[in-house]
């Protein structure tokens, strides 16, 4: 493929995505101007989670498969940063959170989110010198996820208990269907953190890049994830062991689909072997560490 039809490709790639996500934000605010009769609200809440779910996994998928640069990918991150925080501006100080007006903002603003989300993805993509990064890589995101969401001293934890605006001002949001028309921003059923998507961009990308098991990393990504937020959606008001099922760790999933679906892949030395097993023990230490301080 010559240089030409490879730059029209990625053109394309990503002109789809952003379509993709144009659809998304006029459903947003179409949910807020079509009432759903109550007799099939659960169902439209699961086909609503379901969609907002795989939509946008499935559009960052296919943009993955462009040739990323730090330039390219620094430019999605502006605009998207640029786009998410003005239309949320605008609809929360400008637009005071009512009217029709302020759901086109904030539907905007989610597009914004999942653009710059996307571009930070390629960014850390890029630092990837060679496959057997993304094992260890994986293995503390997961860790990491699980410290911020689940423990006492998270950072994630703590934000969403003290001061729940703020996480809800910088994430994704699934829109929760209406008995009744609205005419204003929808209520949010469940909230994915942009930690998620980025690093869920990062390794599509990474993964074509090195020409790894892409696609069925995909096919398991896609239904774990819907999955682990219909577990949210549903079983949210349950604890289990003293912990909520209001907000789970997504990178933990994310990670173990990419190690697993890709386990044959790595290629690990003796000493990337040994590296590998101390990252895994430090994490598991430090979660140890955080539940019992």
């Amino acid at each position: 493929m010559n240089l030409e039809t490879a730059q029209s490709r990625d053109a394309k790639r990503l002109a789809m995505f952003v379509i993709v996500l144009a659809m998304l934000a006029t459903l947003r605010v179409a949910l807020s101007l079509v009432p759903v009769p109550l007799s099939v609200l659960p169902f439209a809440s699961v086909l609503t989670t379901a969609f907002f779910v795989f939509v946008p996994i499935v559009a960052l998928f296919r943009v993955a498969g462009n040739h990323w640069t730090a330039k390219s990918a620094a430019w999605l991150l502006a605009g998207g940063v640029a786009a998410h925080v003005g239309f949320y501006l605008i609809a929360r100080f400008v637009l005071m959170d009512r009217g029709l007006g302020a759901a086109v903002s904030h539907a905007f603003a989610q597009t914004g989110l999942l653009i710059w989300c996307l571009g930070l993805g390629g960014l850390l993509a890029t630092l990837i010198k060679e496959k057997n990064m993304m094992l260890p890589v994986a293995i503390f995101l997961a860790a990491f996820d699980i410290f911020l969401v689940l423990t006492p001293q998270g950072p994630t934890r703590q934000i969403m208990e003290q001061a729940p605006q703020v996480f809800e001002s910088v994430a994704y949001n699934v829109p929760q269907v209406q008995v009744e028309a609205t005419h204003a921003p929808v209520a949010a059923m469940a909230y994915i953190g942009p930690a998620d998507f980025l690093f869920l961009g990062m390794f599509f990308i990474a993964l074509y890049r090195y020409q790894m098991r892409v696609k069925p990393t995909f096919y398991w990504m896609v239904p774990t994830l819907i999955a682990y937020l219909l577990t949210v959606v549903v079983f949210g008001h349950l604890r289990i062991g003293g912990v909520s099922l209001a907000a789970l760790p997504a990178l933990v999933p994310i990670g173990g689909c990419v190690m697993l679906v890709n386990l044959r892949e790595f290629d690990l030395s003796k000493d990337e072997k040994l590296s590998t097993a101390l990252v895994a023990l430090l994490a598991i230490g430090f979660i140890v560490w955080s539940v019992t301080r």
